[in-house]
């Protein structure tokens, strides 16, 4: 014992040092939160990293104002069609609705805010780095149980500091992932606790726990489909004899006792309420991402005419294998061992590991799915890496009676193992350059207060989706859709009402999406109407009424970067399938001459404001347009019937910005009502201009 206390001190001290590094790089990032406090604070508070940031901030701040009322209807999502009586059908209704199932991280840190009289965006600053680099101890401790500390210790290394996992808990970052690697390998951790114990005592207590974690990671993820692996793999562990004697017909040593039935009880009776529904979200999403074969739903047939919006989100995109790794490991040579030894690790311990199967099985969906699961891939990854270490000196070369005695083997193992180690915490030490910042800053927080105080408290926001969390959060205002709503035909006709050059066709949109919503569109195609047909009798003017409750179109300035795909489904074309990227363009330029602007980021392009020439290299472009806008007036110069347009346009701060406009986005609602301040008074009023952070109309009620 006293020989083997000492070689134990050894492990936990690189565990300390790993759940130190894991906390290190995420509060690195405070130092350049501190320099730039005057956009990453604002009045005092800290501003969030990721858009679900927003949504569960703001679930939070429901539940402080008495809003928040499990199973009623959440009227700041997906306006108009938040109310029970916009449906599908008799089955289906759009409306989303409060849960504390999947929202259990906006109860805690709502109950931590009342407890501290801290606010949630100050305990999300200093809790969640701590709370991520809790992936490392149930990896640890399981590992170490197992007489495999190397690889836990690697798991969690590189767990903690993988790319992905790292941009998914870094500061500010209010989300689900701080837990959902944990809670998975806590649970399992828990299950082989419970086959290795010998008492009754003992086995009780490790159910128990386990039984309890399954409900947290219910309410906590909400995924009854992973809760349902986790039993599913139980189960089979604990049902392996019986199993064997039915296959190879042998006879059952262990009857079923009354102990088996306690056991099961305390596992899967607390587990009925949600549980029933696993295995059928199971087969959905290894239909889905497995096989690539989907069902699609009633939704998916009656509106399968219009864009898929999805094919603009990043983490939805699949990466090729060198992508994927680069997404969990640093050193692509370390990535390729640990691959492999994560293979080698389930051949020879599959027995005791069946219960993180599955969850290697996720992680391996990166190959072929999708960037969102390399997450679960990085610990497998270092689970891999540690565990070559002890097979090939407590297996391989044994074998080969090489280092067969205990104290060569520890030696060897040890020090091989710190090696890896340091080179695996040197390889990732680039995760100190991977910056966490805010996904809104300041200036634009301020704007959406100004929408809060000077709008009526039944203001609806017509914007794109990114920032819909965040107008429900800061502005306090329903929106059309968010984060979570994004992918239906609602997202087209925003996009269209912003890409179209007439002001007319802009407003009727509104005025269809604000009167019909999405259930109004459902019942119209259900009459045998096709998707084409309706946006064209919408932009005649067959649906128009009145709008109601009012409408204000807010723009942003991160709205420029992503004009290409707003502009893109705004543009679709259904019987060509397919729409035209509108490419605005924001140079650095500066003057060298009268009427001569350099910009060095365009090949050194040389724009001649005088001729209405674009000169790069050896080749000359066309203008079509200079605008000039000083914040009052707005000054035209036409040069040519096609080409680009510049515009110059200064802020309120007596900044100046260029912008590169390639036709048609030039006639755009988007580039002419947000960059220009150039709108139609019949259909809009400008209420609020702090360009480029924020400008936001009033949309005319007739």
């Amino acid at each position: 014992m006293s020989q083997k206390i000492p070689y134990q001190i050894i492990f936990y001290i690189f565990f300390l040092v790993v759940l130190f590094f894991g906390v290190y790089i995420r509060f690195d990032d405070t130092r350049i939160w501190e320099q730039n406090s005057a956009f990453f604070f604002y009045k005092g508070e800290p501003l969030y990293s990721e858009y679900d940031s927003f949504y569960f901030a703001r679930y939070a701040l429901d539940m402080k104002e008495g809003l928040f009322k499990s199973g009623e209807i959440d009227n700041f999502r997906f306006y108009p069609d938040n109310s029970s009586q916009a449906k599908l059908n008799d089955k289906e209704s759009f409306a989303a609705k409060y849960s504390y199932s999947g929202h259990l991280i906006s109860y805690i840190f709502y109950l931590l805010s009342e407890i501290t009289g801290k606010s949630v965006a100050w305990l999300t600053y200093w809790l969640i780095p701590f709370m991520a680099v809790t992936v490392a101890i149930p990896l640890f401790f399981y590992f170490n149980t197992l007489g495999l500390p190397w690889a836990g210790l690697l798991g969690g290394l590189i767990a903690l500091s993988a790319p992905m996992y790292l941009g998914r808990t870094g500061l500010m970052r209010l989300d689900h992932d701080v837990f959902n690697l944990t809670l998975p390998f806590l649970i399992a951790f828990f299950f082989y606790q419970f086959f290795q114990s010998r008492s009754l005592r003992g086995k009780t207590i490790w159910i128990a726990l386990s039984s309890v974690t399954l409900i947290f990671y219910q309410l906590w993820y909400a995924h009854s489909n992973l809760n349902f692996v986790l039993i599913l793999s139980f189960l089979f562990a604990y049902f392996w004899d019986y199993l064997k004697g039915l296959i190879f017909k042998r006879e059952v040593k262990k009857p079923f006792s009354r102990q088996d039935i306690l056991f099961l009880g305390i596992l899967l009776i607390p587990q009925l309420w949600y549980i029933w529904a696993g295995p059928y979200y199971l087969y959905l999403q290894v239909k889905t991402l497995v096989f690539n074969l989907k069902n699609p739903t009633s939704a998916d047939i009656l509106f399968k005419d219009f864009p898929n919006i999805f094919m603009s989100i990043s983490e939805l995109q699949k990466m090729n294998f060198w992508e994927v790794l680069a997404a969990v490991i640093f050193n692509k040579f370390l990535g390729v061992l640990g691959l492999v030894g994560a293979f080698v690790l389930f051949v020879f311990h599959f027995r005791s590991l069946i219960f993180l199967f599955p969850f290697f099985v996720i992680g391996l969906l990166s190959f072929i799915s999708g960037a969102r699961f390399a997450m679960y891939l990085a610990p497998f990854i270092g689970l891999g890496l540690g565990y070559l270490v002890h097979f090939l000196f407590e297996k391989a070369l044994p074998y080969l009676d090489i280092y067969k005695e205990e104290f060569k083997q520890r030696l060897v193992t040890t020090s091989v193992g710190i090696l890896i180690f340091i080179s695996a915490l040197i390889a990732q030490r680039e995760a100190l350059g991977l910056l966490s910042t805010p996904k809104i800053f300041s200036p634009l927080v301020r704007d959406m207060e100004w929408i809060r105080i000077n709008t009526p408290k039944n203001a609806i926001v017509f914007s794109w989706w990114d920032y819909g969390y965040a107008y429900q959060l800061y502005a306090r205002r329903a929106v059309f859709h968010d984060g979570g709503s994004q992918g239906s035909p609602k997202t087209y006709l925003i996009a269209r009402a912003l890409s179209t050059s007439d002001p007319r066709e802009g407003w009727l949109l509104t005025s269809f999406i604000s009167n019909y919503g999405l259930s109004g569109l459902a019942k119209i195609l259900k009459e045998g109407k096709t998707a084409k047909e309706v946006v064209e009798e919408i932009k005649k003017g067959k649906y128009t009424k009145s709008i109601k409750d009012p409408i204000y179109w807010v723009f942003t300035d991160d709205l420029i970067s992503k004009f290409g795909w707003i502009y893109y489904f705004g543009s679709y074309d259904f019987d060509k399938r397919e729409g035209i990227f509108g490419k605005i363009i924001a140079p650095t330029c500066k003057i060298i001459a009268s009427n001569l602007i350099q910009c060095p980021e365009l090949q050194d392009a040389i724009i001649d404001l005088n001729n209405g020439i674009i000169s790069v290299k050896n080749a000359s472009v066309p203008l079509k347009n200079f605008y000039y806008y000083d914040g009052k007036t707005l000054t035209e110069k036409k040069f040519f019937e096609q080409g680009y347009t510049i515009e110059i346009v200064k802020t309120a701060s007596n900044q100046t910005g260029l912008f590169l406009v390639e036709p048609p986005a030039d006639n755009s609602l988007f580039n002419q009502m947000f960059l220009l301040r150039k709108y139609d008074p019949k259909y809009f009023e400008l209420v609020y201009d702090d360009f480029p952070h924020a400008v936001i109309y009033r949309v005319k009620p007739e």
